[in-house]
């Protein structure tokens, strides 16, 4: 896998969500989001990420889909302890996908 790649992607993808997520989130755990960016803790940010948008249904545009489906595709033997990035294709079902930018 590459971390670079996955790292950029994230932090690509967390600003253009960043604006629905204050909406919905308290700061704090906003905050905490950056932080494990920050910290290099990719795919804990991506599981709770995953988790977050399935779960509070925060929309994402088709390309924010497609961007999130990429850096899942990196993980082929992910760690079954992080339960939505083990399910890439669960994820990416139960995503509220609107059509706006």
């Amino acid at each position: 896998m590459d971390v670079v790649k996955v790292g950029r992607d994230l932090r690509k993808l967390m600003e253009r969500l960043d604006g629905r997520l204050a909406e919905r989130l308290p700061p704090r755990q906003l905050k905490s989001y950056w932080s494990y960016l920050n910290a290099g803790e990719r795919t804990e940010l991506l599981d709770v990420l995953c988790a977050t948008l399935v779960k509070r249904q925060i929309p994402v545009t088709l390309e924010e889909r497609g961007i999130l489906a990429e850096i899942l595709s990196m993980y082929t033997d992910p760690d079954p302890r992080y339960t939505y990035v083990a399910d890439p294709a669960g994820v990416l079902a139960q995503l509220e996908v609107s059509s706006g930018s």
